[in-house]
Formats: C-alpha cells, structure tokens, sequence
C-alpha cells in the first residue's frame, strides 16, 4: 500500500492538494492485482501571473491486472473511474514494462501505455512513452536505508473530436528507502500541453510516502 500528498499550481490562481493511495496484492509469482485512490483538491493560492493551465477537484478510482513476463518485462491491464468537478469519465489503459539494471549504477525503467477515455464529451485516446532513471547515492542499487534521485520524462500523443494534442512530462524525484522497505520521496513535476505558441503548463511539486505489508 502506499499512500503520497502532492500539492499542484495552475493558471486559474489554484493550488491543488492530492491524496493517493496504492495497494498491490500478490495473486501468485507472476501476477499482481493493484489498486489504488487518488483525491485532487484545488485551492485558490498560487499566482496565476507564473502558471497556466486548469485544475478540478476529483477523485479516481483505478484497478489493473499485472503479470510479469520476465525478469525485465510485464504487461498491466485495468480501468479507472474518475468523479470530477469537470464531469466524471472512464478510463481503460493497456501498457507493456521494461525495467533493466545498466552496467553502471543507473537503473532505467520504459512504459509504453495506450488508454481510452470515455465522459460527456468525445472519446479521448491517448499514446504515451515515459522513460525513468533511478541513481542510488551510492553502489549500484538502492539500499534501505538509502538516498536516491530518479529522472522522468514522458511524452503524449493525444487525440479526440479528430484533434491532435500533444503533451510533455518532465519529472525529478528524491526518494529515501526507509531499512523497513517503506518510501520517501519530493517530485518536482512539470507539464506542458501543446508545447509552443498555445501551450499551457502547470507545475507540480509534491512529497509522497509509499509503504507495503
């Protein structure tokens, strides 16, 4: 289970806290059920002469099937339930993983995921591309008891109404591994959509804690 507090700032002079909470149960060795909640919510406190963008008040429900394919890879399939200020929506998502051990201390992680989006408005359908980097402070893996600091970076194509949008995801994490297996982490996270001229961005910076039994 884990369980992170992030806060948010967009253009509309808003401020948003959100609250997620993660569980994984193991069904057997290859195969996982997660599930977890995520409560967004504004509030009017940040300037909105540094940022543009939009945020709502809203909470999603999402559960997936993992299985593991290899040492490297794995699959996930699920769906998410999303109650919003903006109008509540579906969503199904499908995505492949690769994570893999470098030769150096640099472990990198790839996701390629597709989900579908169905609300009030025009079914969304949305390709995306992330890829991770996660350096320990020190040896070639995190330890407990052990600083680390992770890259992001991740990349949407994203059509609805037969319009192109597309999207940019920069993120940097830095996590501490509690001796206990539990998580620490502070994300600086910035979004920009339809980068150029008529882009919007919005910035994120967040703390999490994420534990397990």
């Amino acid at each position: 289970m884990a369980v992170s507090c992030f806060c948010q700032e967009g253009s509309t002079n808003l401020v948003s806290g959100v609250i997620t909470i993660n569980h994984s149960l193991k069904i057997n060795g290859r195969n996982q059920l997660k599930s977890s909640y995520e409560r967004r919510l504004p509030l009017a406190l940040s300037d909105p002469n540094f940022f543009s963008g939009t945020v709502v008040s809203r909470n999603d429900f999402t559960v997936g099937l993992q299985r593991k394919l290899s040492p490297m890879y794995s699959y996930a399939v699920g769906g998410m339930y999303r109650l919003s200020e903006g109008g509540n929506g579906q969503r199904l998502f499908q995505q492949i993983s690769c994570v893999q051990q470098t030769l150096t201390r640099v472990k990198l992680a790839h996701r390629l995921r597709l989900d579908e989006t169905f609300s009030a408005r025009a079914p969304e359908y949305r390709f995306r591309y992330r890829v991770g980097a996660e350096l320990p402070s020190r040896g070639f893996k995190t330890d407990p008891g052990e600083t680390y600091i992770a890259f992001l970076s991740e990349a949407l194509a994203k059509f609805q109404g037969g319009e192109f949008l597309p999207e940019l995801r920069v993120a940097t994490q830095f996590g501490y591994l509690f001796k206990n297996g539990n998580k620490g982490e502070l994300l600086l996270d910035l979004r920009m959509e339809n980068p150029g001229e008529t882009s919007e961005t919005i910035f994120l910076i967040g703390v999490g804690y994420y534990f397990s039994k």
